[in-house]
């Protein structure tokens, strides 16, 4: 009972994934249930949108609403055609920041509306 009761204090849980009684982390143990419920992507896709206005700023976060994701491709409304026409060229840099961020290539391409 010492054991367990020390083990639990420091943060690892026995996890049972196929099989196995190796004790894990709770991280861990979170990332292989996200991994066998095949949800990663999503969840990554909804960092993103909760870190749009972090990696574009207040100026262009308060004329823009990134919108969601269709196969890779983020939508962004934005409010005017200046905006717009000025994010055509500052897309790229956008895309590959949010990709940083989040540490994957979830964004490829960003849709602006």
């Amino acid at each position: 009972m010492g054991a367990e009761i020390d083990r639990r204090k420091s943060g690892v849980y026995k996890y049972r994934a196929g099989g196995t009684s190796e004790p894990v982390s709770a991280g861990d143990a979170i990332r292989q249930l996200v991994d066998s419920l095949g949800i990663a992507e999503k969840l990554k896709q909804q960092c993103v949108l909760s870190l749009w206005e972090k990696i574009v700023g207040e100026d262009i976060a308060a004329v823009t609403q990134a919108e969601g994701f269709r196969g890779g491709q983020l939508t962004v409304s934005v409010q005017n055609p200046t905006w717009r026409h000025w994010l055509i060229f500052q897309r790229e840099n956008i895309r590959q920041n949010l990709n940083r961020e989040v540490g994957g290539e979830v964004v490829k391409t960003i849709r602006l509306q």
